[in-house]
């Protein structure tokens, strides 16, 4: 069998790996209340308006465009959207395998050679792409707060502590974003002169922080419509606020170790709109829908549009200095 056949295989085991843990869990908490609250939330997701899964997929899909989008203002140059949003599928693929986004970083990396970018440029630039993603968050995350407040569900939004959460996860971003500096310094140089070739290209820029807003966005838009599907959960009226859990429920998911944030994820938002004041019943199904449609459904699609992360070409690779070739060997192994 071929290696991209076994590097497939492995993908599929992880993510079967990935369900049975859920349901692993699920069994172990099968007693007493816990019991009674996973039998009820299996009733309330089967009795959910399961009409919004087709909204909640389409969010899904614009999700990918979007990230497709910033890739491409990141690397300045034109490439197919449609191609480029069937890799962001395969990075989130690898994410279920890897976390912390260093699957996408391959991906990205691997797809960026692809397209003919040089092999060390197109790490730094899926680095930096990342972390612009990061900033991006923060930025549309200060904006949100105010929007929800706006709406009316004051009250709701002050059992999140919103100013000091905004404080607990700026101080986690700057302390990693120091941490990773200062053990990567010698491989900082690449980054670094990516980042000032964006700052001539103040359109690219501007491009890629607007698309990578727009990728968590979508996100929780789906949440919430996920949660509005679960009869009786939540109101219409709580949609802000459940936009800002999402937000918060993300980003604490992100920041305990595992492939994609699995089970940490899942109860960072459980308990943040139990903070909130909704069921634990509602709470779980609306999760357990949103996480199925959006964490679990892209795998397949993922794995089927591997092949447009195509490697690098023979006359490209041959072509780069001796440093940039194992770069380009070290990507397409890491993808």
């Amino acid at each position: 069998m071929n290696v991209c056949g076994d590097r497939r295989i492995r993908a599929v085991a992880w993510a079967l790996a990935g369900i049975l843990v859920v349901v692993g869990v699920g069994v172990m908490l099968a007693g007493g209340d816990a019991a009674a609250t996973v039998s009820g939330a299996a009733r309330a997701a089967a009795d959910a308006h399961w009409a919004v899964v087709p909204a909640v997929t389409a969010l899904v899909v614009a999700h990918f465009w979007f990230a497709a989008v910033a890739l491409r203002g990141a690397a300045g140059k034109p490439m197919p959207l449609l191609h480029a949003t069937m890799a962001q599928f395969t990075g989130a693929t690898a994410n279920r395998i890897t976390g912390g986004g260093l699957g996408t970083v391959a991906v990205n990396a691997r797809y960026l050679t692809g397209r003919g970018v040089p092999a060390s440029e197109a790490v730094a630039v899926a680095g930096v792409l990342q972390v612009g993603g990061a900033v991006a968050d923060l930025i549309l995350f200060a904006i949100v707060v105010p929007v929800a407040l706006a709406t009316g569900d004051r009250a709701l939004l002050s059992e999140v502590h919103i100013s000091r959460t905004m404080l607990v996860i700026a101080g986690v971003a700057v302390l990693a974003a120091a941490v990773a500096a200062w053990f990567l310094r010698d491989r900082m140089r690449g980054p670094i002169e990516v980042c000032a070739r964006m700052l001539r290209r103040p359109g690219d820029m501007l491009v890629m922080m607007a698309a990578s807003a727009a990728t968590t966005l979508m996100m929780a838009v789906a949440f919430a419509v996920s949660m509005l599907a679960v009869p009786g959960a939540v109101t219409p009226a709580q949609f802000g606020t459940l936009i800002v859990v999402y937000m918060i429920g993300a980003a604490a998911g992100g920041v305990v170790p595992g492939p994609g944030g699995l089970g940490s994820t899942e109860a960072a938002l459980v308990a943040l709109l139990a903070a909130i004041g909704v069921g634990t019943v509602g709470a779980l199904s609306g999760v357990l829908i949103f996480r199925a449609i959006s964490h679990w459904a892209p795998v397949p699609i993922g794995l089927l549009a591997a092949g447009t992360v195509r490697k690098p070409k023979t006359a490209t690779v041959a072509a780069l200095p001796v440093r940039e070739k194992q770069d380009a060997v070290v990507v397409a192994q890491a993808a």
